[in-house]
């Protein structure tokens, strides 16, 4: 879900993720007497991240390399919205930090990521649910308790590579900011009662919303496969490629209906990523 939401007297651009623990980055730093940190191709973001950190260590007086290797090793797609820079910055700030016995809060890597990045995910937050500003690093909003449990069933839609940095400088009308704090309200209504259907209609109202911004022609398929199979909404990916429909997964016969959209989804031919109960204590 994402939209522009009040930051005290003004608004700002701000996203809830979902997180998917198996999908993860790797990164090991190898410190070196050799200046300047190197790195693969297409790691220029977790490079510029380790030199924030290397600096944020020498700014605090700790013993630190003058460079070094990173290795990065990731199971994320990269250019479909799945977050995949992000968590190569945030692998990279702990594995540096690490090396260098540098204790950062979540809110100190989340500044780092920002600057390595421009906009950055809430990934240091780990599955906590928040409304996070990603181009200032700030948490706008924590949920006290975890979004009800909601069964995933993902795939990707045709396209290439999006560009995050494009959309996210895009600004919203008094009209769509309404818009979004209806969203917003579904999201306390979701956490508060345990409303997986709250949950379903925010992410879908959002997946709407952001059809002027980066319109998936699939979209109406997607919402028909919801309503078909008994789901509670769709979740797209605002800066990217994924969807996913969600199904209450305290209803019975949840599994039976994920694996109906299943079906549903590859008779469309689009191709399979997620299928994981996501939410929940």
């Amino acid at each position: 879900m994402q939209g522009s939401f009040a930051w005290g007297t003004r608004s700002v651009p701000a996203l809830v993720t979902v997180p998917l623990p198996p999908l993860q980055s790797r990164v090991e730093f190898v410190p070196s007497s050799r200046p300047g940190v190197r790195a693969g191709h297409g790691t220029e973001k977790a490079r510029r991240a380790a030199q924030l950190t290397l600096r944020l260590c020498r700014e605090r007086g700790l013993p630190r390399p003058a460079g070094g290797q990173l290795r990065v090793e990731s199971a994320i797609p990269s250019g479909c919205g799945m977050g995949s820079s992000t968590a190569d910055v945030i692998a990279t700030i702990r594995a540096v930090g690490h090396c260098c016995s540098l204790r950062l809060t979540r809110g100190e890597v989340s500044e780092l990521a920002r600057r390595a990045e421009t906009a950055s995910d809430p990934l240091a937050f780990g599955c906590e649910p928040v409304l996070f500003a990603q181009r200032h690093a700030r948490v706008l909003r924590h949920w006290p308790r975890a979004f009800p449990p909601v069964h995933l069933v993902g795939c990707r839609l045709p396209g290439g590579p999006v560009e995050t940095l494009a959309l996210d400088a895009q600004g919203y009308t008094p009209h769509e900011r309404r818009e979004c704090l209806r969203i917003l309200h579904l999201l306390e209504r979701c956490v508060g009662d345990g409303d997986a259907r709250a949950l379903g209609e925010a992410a879908t109202r959002s997946a709407l919303l952001n059809q002027t911004r980066l319109p998936k022609p699939a979209l109406p398929e997607l919402l028909a496969v919801s309503r078909e199979t008994g789901g509670v909404g769709v979740q797209v990916a605002h800066s990217g490629t994924v969807c996913a429909v969600l199904l209450d997964a305290r209803r019975p016969g949840a599994a039976h209906r994920a694996r109906e959209a299943r079906t549903a989804l590859d008779s469309l031919g689009l191709e399979r990523t997620v299928d994981m109960i996501w939410g929940g204590p």
